[in-house]
């Protein structure tokens, strides 16, 4: 199972929201961005996932400098998620040098597009949701989706990479959301490469996910403060 260490960019600072909202519980680490995705690779990351949470809130990525910077200081590779919803903002990430961009619901107008130009390598969809159902203004047929049906209908556009981040333990070092995950996995034939982000704060935790199917663990606020330890998972893996 592949362990990605995740950050999350807001205003240059490394932060971890708490349950997917800035609240009062929102942490932020006195840790340079840089400095933190060096750490992870010395400790064995092939990948680093960044978020840019300002991207998220505007529409416009908005550490691109930063980002650049990271890209072209470690070897590891980069996948990018937050504010890219069009197929030019799409394109500039890339021109960053980051390996994968991850596209959301607010994207899925230029998912099938993107995916045809850059192929489902290069493309992940990141599924955010509250218990079974997707955090999104966005309906189908005049109801929001449940996540299994969301996650079913960009399978049928082509996507093979899917990040499941459950908002109700992101941040909270309470557990990943097993069930949903086990479920997305069963529903969509075991053919998606399917990414638990989102609670996770032990190794049983990535045991259970295993168990289930996973392909692959999303870890941020565990693995900064030192909870787990990226260089014993990447070798037990």
């Amino acid at each position: 199972m592949e362990i990605i260490p995740s950050l999350h960019l807001q205003d240059g600072k490394i932060v971890s929201w708490y349950k997917g909202k800035e609240n009062a519980q929102k942490k932020i680490f006195y840790k340079e961005p840089l400095h933190m995705a060096r750490f992870f690779e010395r400790e064995g990351a092939e990948k680093i996932q960044i978020i840019d949470l300002n991207g998220s809130l505007s529409g416009e990525l908005g550490h691109s400098k930063l980002i650049k910077l990271i890209c072209g200081s470690i070897d590891a590779e980069v996948q990018l998620g937050g504010g890219i919803r069009t197929m030019e903002s799409l394109e500039k990430a890339f021109e960053l040098g980051v390996a994968r961009v991850i596209l959301g619901v607010s994207s899925i107008e230029i998912l099938k597009q993107a995916l045809e130009k850059y192929g489902p390598g290069k493309i992940i969809f990141g599924l955010k949701g509250r218990h079974d159902i997707v955090d999104t203004d966005m309906t189908l047929e005049g109801e929001t989706p449940e996540v299994t049906e969301l996650a079913k209908q960009v399978q049928k556009v082509g996507v093979k990479q899917l990040i499941y981040k459950d908002l109700e333990t992101e941040g909270a070092l309470y557990h990943p959301n097993f069930d949903i995950t086990e479920k997305i996995i069963y529903e969509t034939g075991g053919s998606l490469e399917v990414y638990s982000s989102g609670g996770i704060v032990d190794e049983y935790d990535l045991k259970l996910l295993r168990d289930a199917g996973a392909y692959g663990a999303i870890i941020g606020r565990a693995l900064i403060e030192g909870k787990l330890s990226l260089r014993r998972l990447v070798s037990a893996k």
